[in-house]
């Protein structure tokens, strides 16, 4: 990311590292499709953020969402036919999920509550959706993992604790899901079973957040903080083999792992 401007980027196998796009603006949160062909991310343009699409090689750019409120955190169905998203403050109120056909058709309301639902994931079987809400909050301001089936329907809570929980990522097999865990001004990595139990930490740096799962299930990819600065580093699923991957002077932030072949 650039002071003033932020891109997407592709780090190969190899380490290097090649823009996908080049917007005078902000573009975040990439997100690959199953077939780790296509990345959707949001876009700020004419005032707000809207969900695109584009290949991997930063080609065939498709705006997906035309709304007013600000459309992110885009993650893909697993037949890459539909995208859930976060739409922020529509209509003047909380922030809420819906999904839309990778056309840009056929939009869907998943969640209206009280109180606020963000950070979809979509499970790899395409059956379920994990995601953030704060509806246990008497404040509103404290959020807890949910899960829901991709019409919206049968929401239950995985995690109760007393702190704030979000950014959920499935595991490939879709048998576990990782999230960050926040209590007090701390933030770190935990993982627990699809169902909600065993859940355990995975960092404990104070300061890790937005992680993604390997495609062969042995990695976590996150953003951490080094002087203030988000870089992204890899940790095994057993919590060792903690690697930094990038060390540059602007912030690195939210990586989303391409899917096999």
């Amino acid at each position: 990311m650039r002071q003033g401007n932020a891109d997407v980027y592709l780090r190969r196998a190899n380490g290097r590292t090649v823009p996908l796009t080049r917007w005078k603006g902000r573009d975040l949160y990439p997100s690959f499709s199953a077939d780790g062909k296509r990345v959707a991310f949001a876009r700020r343009r004419f005032g707000s953020d809207d969900v695109y699409v584009m290949n991997t090689s930063g080609k065939a750019l498709r705006r997906v969402t035309r709304s007013p409120e600000d459309d992110s955190d885009p993650t893909w169905s697993a037949d890459g036919l539909h995208i859930a998203f976060t739409t922020f403050g529509q209509n003047g109120q909380n922030d809420e999920i819906e999904s839309v056909g990778v056309d840009g058709r056929d939009a869907v309301d998943l969640t209206n509550n009280l109180a606020s639902d963000l950070d979809p994931a979509w499970s790899p079987d395409g059956k379920k959706i994990a995601f953030a809400s704060a509806r246990d909050d008497p404040e509103g301001n404290v959020y807890d993992i949910y899960l829901m089936n991709v019409d919206g329907s049968n929401q239950l809570r995985l995690t109760q604790t007393p702190a704030d929980d979000g950014e959920p990522t499935w595991s490939p097999d879709g048998t576990r899901i990782a999230f960050v865990t926040a209590p007090g001004n701390r933030a770190d990595i935990a993982v627990m079973n699809a169902d909600g139990s065993n859940q355990a930490p995975l960092t404990h740096t104070g300061h890790a957040f937005e992680p993604s799962w390997s495609p062969d299930g042995t990695k976590i990819a996150f953003t951490s903080l080094v002087k203030g600065r988000g870089q992204i580093y890899t940790i095994n699923v057993d919590g060792a083999g903690l690697r930094r991957l990038t060390r540059d002077r602007f912030d690195d932030d939210a990586p989303d792992w391409q899917p096999l072949p």
